[in-house]
């Protein structure tokens, strides 16, 4: 399965395909930095629904992401992240720097 993207103002969703290798990483980063050239990207949320398998060039995109949005006072956030993902977050620490999407939406919910 290949990978999705769709802008929303200021927002980036990339909805990642079963297999986050090197090849998907590399592709989804060109075409993550054209819509930044195309367009303003100040969040960026990388959907993990389909996602069973990550790999170091997975976690290196997720923190070029970061390391991208952070100079501009951007968020990178993970949506629908399985048991497995979330210790693939955890011990590569990627959790350190992006947020749980179901957390902030708890909170707004809470707030509201």
């Amino acid at each position: 399965m290949e990978y999705e993207l769709k802008l929303d103002q200021e927002w980036l969703w990339i909805g990642l395909p079963t297999e986050l290798d090197h090849f998907q990483a590399e592709q989804i980063r060109k075409a993550v930095k054209d819509k930044m050239q195309e367009r303003y990207i100040k969040y960026v949320i990388f959907d993990f629904e389909r996602t069973s398998l990550m790999d170091s060039s997975g976690i290196g995109l997720i923190a070029g992401r970061y390391r991208e949005l952070a100079v501009r006072g951007g968020q990178v956030y993970v949506s629908n992240v399985h048991d497995r993902m979330k210790k693939v977050l955890t011990l590569s620490g990627l959790y350190r720097i992006v947020t749980p999407w179901e957390q902030v939406m708890v909170s707004e919910s809470e707030n509201n």
